[in-house]
Parts: C-alpha cells; structure tokens; sequence
C-alpha cells in the first residue's frame, strides 16, 4: 500500500526532505508526497519545488488523519520536537524519508520519522532516536546513540559509542570522538573537534570544543 506523506514544514530543510522522498518514488518505494503544511499563511496556496502548500494545521481537520503520515521537516530541534509532540497529541502517523544514496547498517536501529540524506552513512548497533535528522554525507559509527529531534549537520563525524541527548545541534564538519556524551539541548558548533564530554544544554565550539555559554534555559 502507497503511504501518502505531509511534509510539515515548508523552508528549505522541507523541501530538501520532499527530494528525497521524491527519491524513494522513483526507486519504486511505495510513497507519495502529497505536499507541505506550515504555518505561514503567506505560503499557503503557493507551489515550492513542484509541490503545494497546502495550508496551515487546520488542513488535517478536512482529511481522514489514518490515510496520511507525516514527517517534521524543520532543522531547529526544539522547533522540530515541538511538532512532533503536536502531531503526535492530534492523531498523526509518522513516516521516514531516508535517501536511496545513504548507506545504514542492518544493524541500526532507526527512530520514526528520521530524516537520513543523501551520502550519510549508520554503522553496526547505531540508533537514531525518532525524528532525528542526519544530513548530507554525515556519518554516525558503532553503537553511537543520537536522541530525538537532533540535528547532525552537513558531514559531521560521530565516532564509535558516543551519546548524543535529544533535541542537540550538531553543526556543519564537527567531529565527536569515542565514547563522548553530548547532553540534550546542547550545540556544537560548526568545525568543533569534541574531546571531552559535553554538559546539557551548553554551546561548545573550537578545536578542541570549550563551552562558550549556554544554548537553553537553566
């Protein structure tokens, strides 16, 4: 049976998304996007990528909510946790949209809702937590663990047995090696070569990271 997908979120981590579930459709996996949701009322009605906006949440309230899933496509994680906590109270499936070009482990174990793109790779005994983002050519080694709703940047390095918390932010190049933990909430900056363990909630960047001041509340 074809699953018939909502991207919530329209900006440009959305339309990245509907690319590689476009993706899926034409390597004969049984998807089809029907559009995005977002909040913005200025988008409504507008066609971004091929696709229409079809309108706000108040969309969901017109259609049979067991004939559609959804993915989070929004790149900040409080923001992306924030929606699937929304979707989930209103009834909503989750789907995945997992590129054809990545490469995972059959030994991996995969959240609902993650977001694999193009070139990232998940080694033996990784878990991504639900609506996980791993982007392009990012990698994730032996049993790593990332946490729901975080974000790992364009070709960010996890190495064997690190922690990542939910709702991180892992930026751009940045490097984590064995057996480090990341606390949730926490940001780690584009380029930052962690070496010891990361505090919640905290913002660490340079090489190696230090923490520069906080990235959430107290």
């Amino acid at each position: 049976m074809t699953q018939r997908i909502v991207i919530l979120g329209a900006g440009g981590h959305g339309r990245e998304v509907a690319d590689i579930l476009r993706h899926q459709q034409r390597t004969g996996q049984p998807v089809e996007v029907i559009g995005f949701v977002d909040e913005d009322s200025a988008l409504h009605g507008r066609v971004l990528g091929g696709l229409p906006v079809l309108g706000g949440w108040r969309w969901f309230d017109g259609v049979d909510r067991r004939e559609v899933a959804v993915v989070c496509a929004v790149g900040t994680p409080a923001a992306s946790q924030a929606l699937a906590e929304r979707a989930g109270r209103g009834g909503l499936r989750f789907a995945r949209a997992i590129s054809p070009l990545a490469w995972i482990s059959e030994q991996a174990m995969l959240g609902e809702g993650v977001m694999i793109f193009p070139h990232a790779v998940v080694q033996t005994g990784a878990r991504l937590g639900d609506h996980v983002t791993l982007n392009l050519a990012a990698t994730v080694s032996h049993d790593a663990h990332v946490g729901p709703s975080t974000n790992i940047n364009p070709g960010a390095r996890l190495a064997g047995e690190v922690r990542v918390g939910s709702a991180c932010y892992v930026g751009m190049g940045a490097s984590i090696i064995q057996h480090r933990n990341v606390g949730a909430g926490a940001v780690v900056g584009a380029g930052a070569v962690v070496i010891h363990d990361v505090p919640p909630r905290v913002t660490v960047v340079g090489v190696p990271a230090r923490i520069v001041g906080r990235s959430g509340p107290a």
